[in-house]
């Protein structure tokens, strides 16, 4: 079984035999459309059968996929299919309402497609362009399978960036492939796992590492159908595997040691004299927790953002394994990513193989086949992105003795204190999100232009919930929650170097508003003060 969707209550399965055909007519009724090689087709929609066929399709007919993230505003949706030239569209019934309405708008459309069985106001619905597909292979009116240029583009990519510059990324054949081939000798998801597939697929890291390399490795994806519902689909899927980004993982475990409490750390005790005996016993001692997750689930993989590595310890403590990588659009996208049988936590592991890395002023530098061709439309970003096949990541970090590759922070985030020294955001915010009433933060310089008037400052979300669960709903007010506040910023202060240290703190009454990967999408609250 290669893929499965939920419908009507149930999971309906999709074979590989059966997905190899239904590509095969929608890639010849695109070529029957007159959609030329090489064209750029969008798509957009959510988790779906009809996504991975929609995408396999294109790419394997010579044409140039361009995934459109679902969560965007129409506005945003009409900017991309501009910029990007297509004249092809294949959506979901779900958002086939605001693309009738922006068709006025995109002269050069020409085929507007729908995921559903009927067309509803599009051109054409799947079964139609199935339908159209079969006819012009049975007639051999077009290339079944016609043959790819590794150096020519697959897709194109809209990358949404924390500091408010989404550019277009170009990735080629060969990179994608490079980099599923990287990912299958360095993770293990094999024939007979089963992937619960929960971020968007538009998002390179679940298409790439959740979708493709599953695919090429003989395993089944099961979509979930939203977050809310993750627990249950791990269940009903019986998943072995699942990616996902920090705050996915970070929930889960948090519910774990809720309702755990001291008999967890009992068993977990008990556990690790078993591990000092030679034999383990953590799937037995946490079998009803297993089988609450599924009863089969055994790794976690992280990414998108830094994981606590106390999440990380606490779910191989309780036999369930979870793993950091690291990687982004530029890079197809994994860069490196901590091996199963001895990772480190606090960093993201080793290269993958075929990627190099070094370390300039800082700031990490990688190369290998997996690297981006460029960025569509923008010569000049991409001249300063590329410097003689060297992609400028942009993060900070480390590399040790032992190769293992450690994070730092954005190098366009970091704080310079009138002092000359250098505070990375990422840590305090680490260390703040780990006290109990603090639901999220961003640390920053301030709004001053001024370098002498740079301190460090920290925007801090509440966590509510744990103030009512804690004082009672209706019994505190907005004083006692500064001074809550307060008290947490001091408690991290402690443990920092003096020129580390929060000076001025302020309060959102929402959560930050974040990108598919569920990073702080810091340009909106670091320009002025009035994003608070």
């Amino acid at each position: 079984m290669a893929l499965a969707t939920k419908e009507k209550g149930a999971y309906h399965t999709t074979s590989y035999k059966k997905l190899q055909e239904w590509v095969l007519e929608i890639s010849a009724g695109l070529a029957s459309l007159g959609e030329k090689r090489g064209g750029p087709v969008a798509l957009i929609g959510e988790n779906r059968t009809e996504w991975a066929v929609s995408y396999l399709a294109i790419v394997s007919s010579g044409r140039v996929v361009v995934p459109v993230d679902r969560d965007l505003k129409p506005k945003e949706i009409l900017d991309i299919l501009h910029f990007s030239e297509v004249k092809t569209i294949v959506s979901s019934g779900r958002f086939l309402p605001d693309l009738l309405t922006l068709r006025s708008d995109l002269s050069d459309l020409r085929n507007l497609i729908s995921m559903e069985t009927k067309a509803g106001g599009a051109d054409y619905s799947f079964s139609n362009l199935r339908e159209r597909g079969h006819k012009a292979l049975s007639e051999k009116m077009v290339d079944a399978e016609p043959e790819i240029d590794p150096a020519e583009v697959a897709a194109i990519l809209f990358t949404s960036g924390t500091m408010g510059t989404s550019k277009a990324v170009m990735l080629t054949h060969g990179n994608l492939c490079a980099n599923i081939i990287a990912t299958s000798q360095f993770v293990s998801i094999r024939h007979g796992d089963r992937i619960l597939s929960v971020l968007p697929l538009h998002h390179t890291y679940e298409c790439t590492c959740g979708f493709l390399t599953p695919l090429y490795q003989g395993a089944s994806i099961y979509y979930a159908e939203n977050l809310r519902r993750v627990r249950n689909n791990l269940v009903e899927a019986k998943a072995t595997v699942i990616l996902g980004v920090p705050l996915l993982f970070e929930t889960m475990y948090r519910r774990i040691k809720e309702k755990g409490g001291r008999r967890l750390g009992i068993a977990k005790g008990i556990a690790a004299i078993s591990d000092g005996l030679g034999f383990s016993l953590r799937r037995q001692l946490f079998k009803p927790l297993h089988d609450q997750l599924g009863g089969r689930l055994r790794l976690l993989i992280s990414g998108g953002a830094a994981l606590n590595p106390a999440v990380s310890r606490g779910f191989r403590e309780v036999g369930i394994n979870c793993i950091q990588g690291y990687g982004m659009t530029e890079a197809s996208p994994l860069i490196s990513v901590n091996r199963e049988a001895n990772p480190v936590d606090g960093s993201v592991g080793m290269l993958v193989p075929g990627v190099e890395a070094r370390v300039v002023e800082g700031e990490i530098l990688v190369r290998g086949a997996n690297v981006m061709k460029g960025y569509y439309r923008n010569a000049r970003a991409t001249h300063e992105t590329l410097e003689d096949g060297w992609l400028h990541t942009g993060d900070l970090g480390f590399i040790d003795k032992n190769g293992i590759l450690f994070l730092r922070g954005r190098k366009k985030s970091v704080i310079v204190t009138p002092n000359g020294k250098n505070v990375y955001p990422e840590e305090l915010e680490a260390q703040l999100n780990e006290q109990p009433f603090i639901a999220e933060s961003l640390v920053w310089g301030g709004a001053s232009e001024d370098p002498a008037l740079t301190e460090v400052q920290a925007i801090i979300f509440p966590d509510i919930e744990a103030l009512n669960e804690e004082l009672g709903a209706g019994n505190y007010d907005d004083e006692t929650i500064v001074e809550m506040m307060d008290k947490a910023v001091k408690h991290v202060n402690l443990r920092l170097a003096n020129y580390k240290r929060i000076r001025t703190i302020s309060l959102r009454q929402q959560e930050f508003e974040k990108t598919t990967t569920r990073k702080i999408k810091r340009y909106l609250y670091t320009g002025s003060a009035s994003g608070l």
